[in-house]
Parts: C-alpha cells; sequence; structure tokens
C-alpha cells in the first residue's frame, strides 16, 4: 500500500492530465453551455500538471514496479512535455482558426490531453513495455489529430503515411525489444544495463546489433530522424497548424527523452562517473551516422520549398539531427545539451508555427510568395517571425544560440576523432540560414505583386506571439538558473 501510495504521489503530473482528460470528454458528452468550459479546463489542467511536476523534488525512485523513474531527469523532460502542451492551447486560437472552423473542439483537446498524457508516460519510462506502450499511446491518438480535417484529402492521405510508417517501425521496435529481452533476460532498462555489463557470448554479439538498430527505429521514426522521416513533411502539411506545431514539439520531445535513458542507462555503464560503452555494441557510430543524414536530408530538401508547413517539417528534421548530437556525444555534457535544445526548441519552433497560423488565419495562405510585403501589412508578424527564424538559426543572443553550443560542445570535448562531425552540423547550419533568411527576405525585401490592405491579427494571438519572440530573448538574461536546472536533471536512477 505505501509503495502504491508513494508512486501516486511521484506521478501526480499524470494523474492530473488523466482526470482533466475524463472530464474533457464528459463535458464533451454533455454538450451545450458545458462544452465552452472545455478549453479553460484544459488549459487549467495543463497548468495543474506542470505546477506538480516542478513540485516532484524527491529523491531518485523506481515508481509502479520499476514500470517508471521518477528522477531529476524525468521531471525536467516531462515538465518540457506539459510547457509544450500548454504554449500550444495558449498560442492558438482554436475558435478563429480557418482550418479547425466547424470541427468539434471537445475531441481536439481531449486528444492533445491523451498525447501529452503518453508522452509524460514516455519521459519517465524505466522498462522496455512501458517504452513500447507508451509509444503506442502516443502514436494512435497522434494519426486521429493528423487526419482532424476529416473532408481534407490532404489530411487523410497525410494521416494514412503516418499511420503506415509508424506500424513499420513499431512493429521492427517490438521486435527489437523481444531480442533485448531474450539477451537480457529482463525487461528493465537498468537490469538491460547491468546484464550487459557482466558480458555476452560472442555469438550473441550480432542479435544486440541488430537489436540496436531495430529499437532505434522506433525511436527514429517519433523523433522523425532519417529513414523514418517520409511522414513528417506530409503529416505537417496536411495536418491542422495548430497538430503540426504540436506534434513539432511534444512527442519530439518525450521520443528524445527515452532515446536518451535507453542510451545512456540500458547501454552505457557508469564506471566511476562517466559513462561507458557496454563494449557489445558501438550505438554512438550508428547515431553518429543517422544523424549526419537527418541534419543534411532536412535542411537540404527544406531549400526549394514554398509551402510553410513543408519549410517548417524539413527545419524540424534537421533539428533533430542536431538534437542527436547530444545523444552521440555520451557523456554528461551531452545529456545537457539535449535537454537545453529541446528546452530551446520548444519556445522557437512553438513561435514559427504561431505566425504561420496567424497569416494563414488572416489571408488563407501557406504559400511563402504570399508573404512579400508582411513587414508593412503586419510588422508585429514580421518582426516576431524575424525573432523566431533567428533562434532557429541558433544566431546570439537568442535562445537557439545556447542549444548549438551545448552540442557542439559536447561533440568538440569528445577530441579531434569527432571534429569532422562537428564541422559537418556547422555547415548544415549555415544551408539552414539560407532558407530561414529566403523567409525573412520574402516579407522585408520581396513586393506583392498587387496592393494589398493590412493583415488582420486578433488580440490573444498577437500577445501569444509577443509573449514567445520575448521568451527567445529574455532566458538568455539570467542562463545561469537554465544551466543548473539542465545540470541538475543529468542524475538518473541509482544503478
Amino acid at each position: 500500500m505505501d509503495a502504491l501510495l508513494e508512486s501516486l504521489a511521484r506521478s501526480l503530473p499524470e494523474v492530473i492530465v488523466c482526470l482533466g482528460l475524463l472530464l474533457v470528454v464528459v463535458l464533451d458528452a454533455a454538450g451545450g453551455s458545458a462544452r465552452r468550459a472545455i478549453p479553460s479546463l484544459s488549459i487549467l489542467t495543463l497548468l495543474l500538471a506542470l505546477g506538480a511536476a516542478f513540485r516532484d523534488g524527491g529523491a531518485p525512485v523506481a515508481t509502479w514496479s520499476g514500470m517508471l523513474a521518477a528522477d531529476p531527469l524525468s521531471t525536467l523532460l516531462r515538465s518540457l512535455v506539459l510547457l509544450g502542451a500548454l504554449l500550444v492551447l495558449l498560442a492558438f486560437d482554436l475558435g478563429r482558426s480557418r482550418e479547425l472552423k466547424g470541427l468539434g473542439l471537445g475531441e481536439f483537446h481531449a486528444l492533445v490531453l491523451a498525447v501529452t498524457f503518453a508522452c509524460l508516460l514516455l519521459a519517465g519510462a524505466n522498462d522496455l513495455v512501458m517504452v513500447y506502450l507508451a509509444l503506442e499511446m502516443v502514436s494512435i491518438p497522434s494519426y486521429v489529430l493528423v487526419a482532424y480535417l476529416k473532408r481534407d484529402p490532404r489530411s487523410n492521405e497525410a494521416a494514412l503515411k503516418y499511420l503506415l510508417f509508424g506500424a513499420a517501425s513499431s512493429g521492427a521496435m517490438l521486435y527489437g525489444l523481444s531480442f533485448v529481452y531474450g539477451l537480457a533476460g529482463t525487461t528493465s532498462i537498468p537490469g538491460v544495463s547491468a546484464a550487459l555489463a557482466g558480458g555476452l557470448p560472442a555469438a550473441s554479439t550480432f542479435g544486440l546489433w541488430l537489436s540496436a538498430l531495430l529499437v532505434f527505429a522506433g525511436f527514429g521514426f517519433k523523433v522523425a530522424a532519417v529513414p523514418f522521416h517520409f511522414w513528417c513533411p506530409d503529416a505537417y502539411e496536411g495536418a491542422p497548424t495548430p497538430v503540426a506545431a504540436f506534434l513539432s514539439v511534444v512527442p519530439k520531445t518525450a521520443g528524445f527523452a527515452v532515446m536518451l535513458r535507453f542510451c545512456y542507462e540500458a547501454l552505457s555503464l557508469q564506471r566511476g562517473g562517466p559513462l561507458a560503452l557496454v563494449e557489445i555494441v558501438d550505438w554512438p557510430q550508428v547515431l553518429m551516422w543517422i544523424s549526419v543524414a537527418t541534419m543534411t536530408l532536412g535542411n537540404v530538401a527544406a531549400l526549394t520549398q514554398t509551402n510553410m508547413k513543408r519549410l517548417l517539417a524539413y527545419s524540424s528534421i534537421a533539428h533533430a539531427g542536431y538534437v542527436m548530437m547530444g545523444v552521440v556525444a555520451m557523456s554528461e555534457d551531452g545529456g545537457r545539451g539535449v535537454l537545453v535544445y529541446l528546452f530551446t526548441y520548444v519556445l522557437m519552433n512553438l513561435g514559427a508555427f504561431g505566425v504561420v497560423a496567424a497569416i494563414h488565419g488572416a489571408d488563407g495562405t501557406f504559400d511563402l510568395r504570399d508573404y512579400a510585403g508582411l513587414h508593412r501589412r503586419q510588422p508585429l508578424l514580421a518582426l516576431a517571425m524575424a525573432v523566431f527564424l533567428l533562434s532557429l538559426m541558433g544566431l546570439p543572443p537568442f535562445v537557439g544560440f545556447f542549444g548549438k553550443f551545448y552540442v557542439f560542445a559536447a561533440v568538440i570535448a569528445h577530441g579531434p576523432e569527432y571534429y569532422w562531425y562537428a564541422a559537418v552540423g556547422a555547415v548544415n547550419a549555415a544551408v539552414a540560414a539560407y532558407y530561414y533568411f529566403r523567409v525573412m527576405r520574402a516579407m522585408v525585401v520581396d513586393v506583392e505583386a498587387a496592393e494589398t490592405p493590412a493583415m488582420a491579427v486578433g488580440g490573444r494571438e498577437a500577445l501569444a506571439l509577443a509573449a514567445l519572440a520575448a521568451f527567445n530573448l529574455l532566458p538568455t538574461l539570467a542562463w545561469g538558473r537554465v544551466d543548473e536546472w539542465t545540470r541538475a536533471a543529468m542524475v538518473l536512477l541509482p544503478r
């Protein structure tokens, strides 16, 4: 009984989100005036859950019979998941959305909370069974969200592609997890590390390599890494813009959370403090080449895009490659780099999608060519978009600079054999700057084909974008606190 109560207490954010989800479903079923309370209830649920996540400062412990980890790392990652979901509901005025007009928003809020709940489980997953179940719980409501525009053929096509890729990668990952269980004799992530530390027969080496590759397939799908990225541009283009923004940060954060824990716990050892490979499978080399392919393909493909949602989709793929640099570094600094990058990515990417949604709400376009003269028609949107794009480039003093600085520094700290990897990342960052500047050129330099009136933006959207733009600058004034937060978070369960 004591263990159950402790598990409930350490899983308070998940409990709050689950109860909020049930209340949203009840209010939506009640209909009438009760439905008007759903947006406020969803926001309140996420606020309470975020507050509970911040207050969870107990000692690292495994809860729910070892299925979930309650440690500083899971606390920070759960906070990022909740922050991303909360900012989506605050920044996007769903009631005024052209895309969601006439569709039931009760189901939309319920699905967002369902995905958020699953991402919280994924962020703290401490067992291979929980990893798989949480990944599936994230994926299934996400398929429905992508297909939310049920009368739009592009939305249905995008959801079908998303489903097919998800099913293939999920099956591959489950097969890989079964191999890991067969080799280690346990599904516990710390138990897998202990089993591998004891050594395996030479005949089992190939099996571990194969299982690692198959497991990375599931992680790669969730974070849109090459070669499991094909669903991403179509899903972002076909889904409602708030859904694309949500998928770009919340499930991606959870995906990197489980990748970080699996690589830094199951496939690594702690010898006197520093991490070391299990000496059976050199997984950083595998992820390094995936990272290089991901950032390169994402940036090169983004160069020719004129649809803003597809451009940001390829940008999202490229940023997944940068975040993986922190995982490949296999050090405490690398882990902190992943956490910092995810924190900054939530702020800058949601802001960019917010501007795209505001422009579509006013003009009904996602075409970059229609952004010509935006600085004259709506200076606030042009200024906010410039801030978000400069942050995505990684230029100081914007928060995006710190994300790139941490992961690049962690890679370079490994020594000369990793310098080429950092150089590839730097070249890709320069390529990315080209298409980000292309968007700014369209807003400021390009001339409209015909005189167009000023663009109207809702007060809520303007306030949200102004706040997000400020948050791309303000953390730099107190970066010591952020650094302290991420440093304290790199504490895993005791082994």
